[in-house]
């Protein structure tokens, strides 16, 4: 860290550096307390089109959609997401699977898609009602220099702002992260996850779906006006194959693995693709450091969970400081900030164990483990009881996260 004895600049009580969905949720969430909050993004969001849509999509589970509700973003959202209301999970390699059904956990919806500029608009829309609130963009720090009692922030520009608390919300190459020395933890999938829109044949019936195949899992997600979003994870090799392919032979592709699903797929848009990794963060928070979303914990996308525990932390970290305020603590101390980590590990931990086990399950390809693998699908979708209680901790309603900031 570097070191400076005296703070210089304008006093603001927390900056976060980060502009996208889930540095912009936490300045949403607190943004009628009062407090002073400076957002910076280096860049404004360029979306990557696919049949006039961002490619680039979020599955939000229905307890965040309640949270989205309950801050007032949902207003801009309600008329630009895909609603689902059902999900279906298959093997490639065996008969039989999982449905999910809404109505099972008594839920109008499992969740909703959106894509990701839709998403930060919104955000951006709710902060645009608060004068305490400023966005700046494009603006990037050039450095940090940390104190006993607050951190100097300085900008690009020379502007200079000192705080309590920053907060890194810069993703998962996180430059604030780095600034403090912090390292990660990180597993490599040596996948590639390929993102298109696409349109089927028939209604996709607010049915969400995925299907394990040999190489990765390949999901179509319900968007608006039954259009659909692909996220195909394959093996680099594999992905690379079908980067490389015409549309018109990817297409083919594409409908050999999806089969019937939504009657095939008639069209396909432009392709784009990332490299998928899971990383935690050794320490999600330092003395006036709070990380928060893909800057502390990054998973596989196969069950679409990332951009929720990031919403989750921008929640449950608004909600202390909130507190500490209220009785006079310091919000950078780390007797607030070690409060908000305790909250979060659990459900970042046991999140990234699920995905990891599930990973390496449907990875297996022995004939045996296959038709083991077969018949626990086949148990738990009739399981009942357990089942809901997977559809409540998948869907986020039984984790203990605040709705609202009080």
């Amino acid at each position: 860290m570097k070191q400076k004895n005296v703070l210089q600049g304008e006093y603001v009580d927390l900056v976060i550096v980060g502009g996208g969905m889930v540095g912009l949720m936490l300045a949403a969430a607190l943004r009628h307390t009062g407090l002073h909050i400076v957002v910076i993004e280096r860049a404004v969001y360029q979306p990557m089109m696919s049949m006039g849509l961002d490619c680039r999509v979020s599955a939000i589970v229905q307890a965040n959609v309640n949270i989205l509700k309950s801050v007032g973003v949902w207003q801009y959202l309600q008329d630009k997401a895909g609603l689902m209301t059902s999900m279906r999970i298959w093997d490639g390699q065996e008969q039989g699977g999982i449905r999910y059904e809404a109505a099972e956990i008594s839920e109008d919806k499992l969740g909703i898609l959106v894509e990701n500029a839709t998403l930060i608009q919104a955000l951006q829309d709710t902060l645009k009602e608060s004068e305490s609130v400023e966005l700046l963009c494009p603006e990037s720090v050039a450095s940090v220099f940390w104190k006993r009692d607050g951190v100097e922030v300085v900008l690009e520009s020379g502007q200079v702002f000192n705080t309590p608390l920053i907060v890194g919300a810069d993703g998962g190459r996180s430059w604030l992260r780095g600034q403090v020395d912090i390292d990660v933890f990180s597993r490599d999938y040596a996948q590639k996850g390929i993102v298109a829109t696409v349109k089927p044949r028939f209604s996709h019936q607010n049915t969400a779906t995925q299907r394990f195949l040999e190489t990765g899992p390949l999901a179509l997600l319900p968007m608006k006006d039954d259009m659909c979003s692909i996220v195909w994870s394959a093996s680099n090799a594999r992905a690379d194959e079908l980067l490389a392919l015409s549309d018109s032979d990817f297409l083919q592709e594409l409908n050999l693995e999806v089969g019937g699903v939504f009657g095939g797929i008639a069209d396909v848009g432009q392709r784009a693709a990332f490299p998928l990794q899971a990383q935690l963060a050794r320490h999600m928070v330092r003395p006036r450091l709070a990380l928060i979303g893909d800057a502390a914990h990054s998973i596989h996308p196969l069950a679409g969970l990332g951009v929720n525990l990031g919403l989750r932390d921008a929640m449950v970290l608004a909600q202390e400081i909130v507190d500490a305020r209220k009785f006079a603590e310091d919000w950078g101390d780390m007797d607030v900030l070690s409060r908000y980590m305790k909250q979060r590990m659990p459900d970042v931990l046991m999140t990234m164990a699920s995905m990891e086990a599930l990973h390496r399950t449907f990875q297996v390809q022995m004939p045996a483990w296959i038709k083991l693998r077969g018949l626990g699908m086949k148990v738990l979708g009739n399981a009942g009881v357990v089942k809901q209680l997977l559809m409540k901790n998948s869907t986020g309603i039984n984790m203990p996260v605040p709705h609202t900031i009080e």
